[in-house]
């Protein structure tokens, strides 16, 4: 692990600029809230559903911020730092109102102010391009640092202190986030006009999330059931995953210009997740998203302005609300991964043979 860290200190960090660093320190405040909370979401939405029925909770969340990107990108024209503090101030507290919710209304609502951080997603992108490319890919994978030990820490809060403390503080962190960004300088694109390229490829971006969101309300829930698990094992394997995340997303940012060949190796990795029975730690490779979501950035934007990145996060937006509806349709969670397995196995065949 020391190896690890000073590599990625060394090389990465230290050579950042000030734009850079100050992108990178908030999405670090960010993912440490996230790592925190996130394996433990879909445990706490359990008690006002039923497990199968939890795809529709994540649907309906999906569904209200899928215009935000879109709104983050015209607020953005004239401020792009506006829609982050706005953005990551909304989702935190979101997300520290949810462990008060008294029924399952409240705790959509909370949760649907939590997904507000998706106002913020076309400015961060757009900033981070304009670094070079290949930046987007770097920050997600150094930001995701955090994961190597939030996860495990979420686990004993939420194992001695409860679930509410744990989506307390984990609120609290999220809103704060931005404040890296508060004076952060940059290009005015004032003069930059809506328009968005739509073609059969720029819905590639929604099918590449369908595996991941397929999975995603149920990969730690399952294995956490199967085996009979506690907290603070969820949150290792979670750890685990991300650190797996964290290697593959690092490494495809030092050869970018390959960048269609990691994301098939991601998808490939990815596709083992169906094979979760025969050990709990094959939920690691779930962990893969974490570069199939920044590559699939770098692969699909061209003019990486805010709208073009608005546009492919409201594509992905699309696939995580189809992910989700599969999710209901199969009911059955053993056929739910093998069919996740599948479509990610054969994205990363498609991938792989694409000639643009």
């Amino acid at each position: 692990m020391r190896i690890t860290k000073s590599y990625f200190l060394d090389s990465s960090i230290y050579d950042m600029n000030t734009k850079e660093r100050s992108l990178l320190a908030s999405w670090i405040i960010w993912s440490a809230a996230y790592y925190m909370y996130y394996p433990f979401i879909s445990i706490y939405l359990s008690r006002f559903v039923e497990e199968s029925k939890l795809s529709l909770f994540f649907a309906v969340f999906q569904a209200v911020s899928l215009p935000l990107p879109l709104i983050g990108a015209k607020i953005g024209k004239g401020n792009r730092i506006l829609p982050i503090i706005v953005g990551m101030l909304v989702g935190g507290i979101g997300m520290a109102m949810l462990p008060f919710s008294r029924n399952i209304l409240e705790a959509t609502i909370f949760m649907s102010l939590n997904y507000f951080i998706f106002l913020s997603l076309p400015s961060y992108y757009s900033l981070m391009s304009e670094i070079g490319e290949g930046t987007i890919t770097r920050i997600w994978s150094l930001s995701i640092l955090p994961s190597i030990i939030m996860p495990s820490l979420g686990g004993v809060i939420a194992q001695y202190l409860g679930l509410r403390w744990l989506f307390v503080i984990g609120g609290i962190i999220l809103a704060i986030s931005f404040l890296p960004m508060a004076n952060f300088s940059y290009i005015s694109l004032g003069r930059i006009s809506l328009s968005f390229k739509i073609s059969m490829r720029s819905f590639l971006p929604s099918i590449l999330i369908l595996p991941i969101a397929m999975e995603f309300p149920y990969i730690y829930l399952v294995v956490y059931g199967y085996f009979h698990l506690t907290k603070e094992i969820v949150g290792i394997i979670a750890t685990l995953a991300e650190i797996l995340g964290i290697v593959l997303s690092y490494l495809a940012s030092k050869v970018i210009s390959r960048k269609k060949y990691f994301l098939s190796l991601s998808l490939f990795l990815f596709s083992l997740t169906s094979l979760y029975f025969l050990s709990p730690t094959i939920a690691i490779f779930f962990g893969c998203w974490e570069a199939i979501v920044p590559l699939t950035l770098e692969y699909f934007s061209y003019r990486k302005t805010v709208y073009d990145f608005a546009l492919i996060n409201i594509m992905q937006g699309l696939g995580w609300i189809f992910g989700y509806l599969i999710d209901y349709l199969i009911p059955n969670i053993s056929l739910l991964l093998l069919s996740s397995s599948l479509i990610a196995f054969l994205l990363g065949l498609i991938i792989l043979f694409d000639k643009d």
